[in-house]
């Protein structure tokens, strides 16, 4: 991913490299683009993102999901702390807009950077790696070497 990201602030760096990869599918549309650009990209990431979930987890699964791996990033990384829809358990679409508006590209990319790796360690812990990343993101074009990603 073109915006660096603090090492410590995800889980396995596989599950790092794989939260960039995912991230970057849609940064990449944009490319140096303005904060709009890249807050709509992020918005489609998370949209894509929480109907996999949600689809293969159910309403209550991806709350659970939600809600422990927020708690796990959003003390690192405060662009975090308004993207959670106070009356629902989902992504509030618009408070990711607003977050690259408020910290600003780089700060927010990181954020979801560490909110993906997150979701892909805690259900990497339940069902294995592999499973999360499809779970995650089925149409993503993952090595098949074992797992293990390159690094960009």
């Amino acid at each position: 991913s073109r915006y660096c990201m603090n090492q410590e602030a995800a889980g396995s760096p596989i599950s790092l490299q794989l939260a960039r990869r995912l991230l970057a599918r849609e940064a990449a549309q944009v490319g140096e683009g303005e904060p709009e650009k890249v807050g709509a990209a992020l918005t489609r990431t998370c949209l894509r993102v929480s109907e996999n979930l949600r689809d293969s987890l159910g309403e209550a699964g991806w709350a659970a999901l939600l809600a422990r791996a927020l708690a796990g990033t959003e003390a690192d990384h405060p662009a975090l702390r308004n993207v959670r829809r106070q009356d629902e358990d989902d992504i509030d679409l618009d408070g990711v807009v607003i977050g690259v508006e408020v910290h600003g590209v780089a700060s927010v990319t990181a954020a979801f950077e560490a909110l993906f790796a997150a979701l892909i360690e805690i259900l990497g812990q339940l069902i294995g790696e592999d499973m999360a990343i499809r779970l995650i993101d089925n149409d993503a074009p993952w090595p098949r070497d074992g797992g293990e990603a390159q690094a960009r």
